[in-house]
């Protein structure tokens, strides 16, 4: 078979909405596998073709962390870094940069493009209905798609080609310019009809990486693209289609994954040290780079790309040289380091846990006076992913002291795209967007099971729609096993929920596999009330304010015990025989008429010797004064109690009012998502931080509040020099040689 060599160089000027892609041939490079009229009918053809795109997403891997982490707020360039390095950290990008290459996307794409026009679709066993190359075309649409999604998120707006450029008339031709909205138009439409199928079975790639692990699920993917059109047009429906699309992958079973949970992967302090007040050295069990099965329980990676094993082979993954100090050979100071900001946010979270000893339990909070300012420094406080990602120690190098810096997220050979926790968060995102804040919620705090949905979720979402929806995620209890066993609200004195009720944890901590997303670093977030309030109330509302002054004048419940009852003669107990011989003693008339010698005080005398006797002058003497007090106290409780039960009923007229306007408001569900969002943004710093998605993190939110200093300010706190230039949305983008971008 003829190879075609050709490079995607866009020499051509840009005119209107259209470029043209001139002199394309370049025979020094070969970016399609095979062409001049070869069909791709036989597995070594698609074999080959898939390993060569799959070879090509090399180029692009390193600079996708890059692009994505060095613009945002949650790293700083060092001084001793490349000038490519520092210019991509202030926003000036010339077309010299080698990080600025358009050509290695179209690498994968004119592949990809190849792939799909040659592959022969119908190949197969028509007996048993069966396809050969259908796994390799949905992935080969899959990982176009992706391509094309980081493509126009780094320059904004990009020549669109969805056909094979073999020729020089082909490369002459004019291409239309699509912008975001269009790539997600397209692609979603693109995607449906390979939704879900299964991947590809190769035995081996090479190198340490389950193979599975180097594909792009169409679920993900299509969710991406959903959530990028939910932020750029505030579309709720979007946003849902994209909950879905997540959900659809973390329940698909095919080529054996198993359901995909957050797993039990934390860095926590254990519950004796807890207890006891001991901060020594915090525990963590995460997983930093690719590797394993993939779908194994716990696995924690879903997509990677593979790296050469060494610069000499090939594409080496330079981040591990970009983030990590090298000192074994020769010393090169990392170039890469963590800001200010991602410290403060880490440092900046509460830890809440459990301490338990010996069947003891009781709650710790974790604050800055645990802590000395040398362990601080090293991370200890708040938020524990930070510590356990990130370290510095000073060592001796050639008798020098020199500072080492590890960051642990890149120390592995393949670059990491996707992985569940990302992706849960994504899916929590989505739900926000979609106006289901407390449903995004759990996944930060518990976790996701039927029955932390069926009791902190569905309750708050009451029309047809909303239950439905809800009805679609299914996170069955077998499966899907967070702390609690059992987990519900429960009412205040008044009957309102507020707080989680008494849960039943799991008897052992390894049997969890759903933890929340923020108890992944931060302790057991659901005990913490000042991370995500179990009841929001927003009390500036004009038009619907909450009853809090009623309810701070209902006050507390009056009790019986409060209004101290005197107590019933003690000396005199009523006797057994009182009942079986109620006649025993006869009254004193009788007596005095039955025995008429006899006075009053020999009566007295006579029944006193007698328990009997003895309780009828308990009931007849002492009983009437204390039935009389108590009558007078119990008109005071009963009044008091009277005008409590006013009151109560009182607030919870008008908090009934208050709650079912509320939740039928859309400024009260925006103000509720507008609190949500920001712990959902806080938590993809603290548990993807040094993974290349802060970037587009904000971006997205700058675009959902149409806003861009949601963007600009968080980047200006890291340089606030970028404050007002990124105000302006055309420098989000990358630019090259006047053909790509704004």
């Amino acid at each position: 078979m003829k190879k075609y060599i050709l490079s995607l160089m866009f020499f051509g000027a840009l005119a209107g909405i259209t470029s043209s892609c001139e002199d394309m041939l370049d025979k020094g490079n070969d970016y399609v596998i095979y062409a001049d009229g070869q069909e791709l009918n036989n597995p070594g053809d698609t074999v080959t073709s898939v390993l060569g795109i799959l070879n090509k997403l090399q180029a692009i891997a390193v600079r996708t962390n890059l692009l994505g982490e060095l613009r945002a707020d949650l790293v700083t360039v060092r001084n001793n870094a490349n000038s490519d390095l520092k210019d991509i950290a202030s926003f000036e990008i010339s077309d010299e940069n080698k990080y600025n290459a358009p050509r290695d996307y179209y690498a994968v794409i004119n592949n990809c493009n190849f792939f799909l026009e040659r592959a022969d679709s119908t190949a197969g066993n028509t007996n048993r209905n069966e396809k050969y190359f259908e796994a390799e075309i949905a992935q080969v649409h899959s990982i176009r798609a992706w391509t094309y999604l980081q493509m126009v998120l780094v320059y904004g707006r990009v020549p669109f080609v969805d056909k094979p450029v073999l020729t020089k008339l082909q490369s002459d031709a004019q291409y239309p310019m699509y912008e975001l909205d269009d790539i997600c138009d397209y692609f979603i439409n693109d995607l449906k009809p390979y939704y879900g199928r299964k991947y590809p079975e190769y035995v081996g790639i090479g190198g340490d990486i389950d193979p599975k692990l180097c594909f792009y699920p169409t679920q993900i993917v299509m969710g991406d693209l959903y959530l990028w059109k939910a932020a750029k047009n505030h579309d709720k429906e979007a946003a849902k289609q994209a909950a879905k699309c997540y959900y659809d992958y973390i329940v698909w079973d095919l080529n054996g994954k198993r359901k995909m949970v957050t797993s039990n992967r934390r860095a926590y302090w254990t519950e004796n040290d807890l207890f006891w007040n001991r901060y020594s050295f915090p525990s963590y069990s995460m997983q930093f780079t690719p590797s394993g099965g993939w779908g194994a329980n716990g696995q924690e990676f879903v997509t990677a790309i593979p790296m050469d094993s060494a610069a000499a082979d090939g594409y080496y993954n330079e981040l591990r040289t970009l983030y990590n100090t090298q000192y074994q050979t020769a010393l090169v100071e990392a170039s890469i380091e963590p800001s200010k900001v991602i410290r403060d946010l880490s440092k900046a979270q509460t830890y809440v846990g459990y301490g338990v000893n010996n069947g003891q339990r009781k709650i710790v909070t974790v604050t800055a006076d645990n802590f000395t300012d040398e362990e601080i420094a090293d991370g200890y406080l708040g938020d524990l992913r930070f510590y356990a990602a990130y370290s510095q120690r000073t060592t001796k190098y050639n008798s020098d002291e020199v500072d080492l810096q590890f960051i642990y997220k890149h120390q592995g050979q393949h670059v990491g795209i996707y992985r569940s926790a990302q992706i849960y968060l994504r899916m929590a995102e989505a739900l926000n967007y979609a106006g289901y804040p407390r449903f995004a919620k759990q996944i930060l705090t518990m976790g996701l099971s039927n029955t932390v949905i069926q009791n902190m979720v569905q309750p708050y979402y009451t029309t047809a729609a909303d239950s439905a929806f809800i009805q679609y995620f299914d996170f069955n209890n077998i499966d899907f096993l967070p702390y609690a066993a059992a987990y519900s609200e429960v009412k205040n004195e008044y009957g309102i929920r507020t707080a989680p009720a008494d849960f039943t944890p799991r008897s052992e901590l390894s049997s969890c596999n759903m933890w929340g997303i923020h108890s992944r670093g931060s302790g057991l977030a659901f005990l913490n009330e000042d991370y995500a309030p179990f009841h929001a109330v927003d009390s500036d509302r004009v038009d619907n304010p909450y009853p809090r002054a009623k309810e701070a004048l209902v006050g507390t419940r009056p009790l019986k015990n409060q209004y101290n009852y005197p107590k019933a003669p003690t000396e005199v107990r009523k006797p057994s025989t009182w009942e079986s011989y109620p006649n025993v003693v006869v009254s004193q008339a009788v007596y005095l008429t039955l025995n008429p010698q006899y006075t009053t005080t020999q009566y007295r005398n006579y029944i006193t010797n007698d328990s009997v006797g003895k309780y009828q002058i308990y009931i007849s003497e002492s009983l009437p004064a204390y039935v009389r007090d108590t009558t007078a106290l119990y008109a005071v409780y009963s009044a008091d109690l009277n005008a409590y039960n006013s009151r109560l009923t009182d607030f919870l007229t008008d908090y009934d009012t208050w709650y079912r306007k509320a939740y039928n408001s859309t400024d009260f569900i925006t103000k509720e998502q507008d609190d949500i969002d920001q712990l959902i943004l806080t938590e993809q710093a603290l548990e993807l931080v040094f993974e290349g998605n802060r970037f587009y993190d904000l971006m997205r939110r700058a675009y959902w509040y149409n806003d861009n200093s949601i963007l600009a300010n968080a980047v200006g706190n890291r340089d606030a020099a970028l404050t007002s230039k990124l105000m302006n949305r055309n420098s989000w983008f990358l630019k090259w040689n006047n053909k790509i971008g704004y």
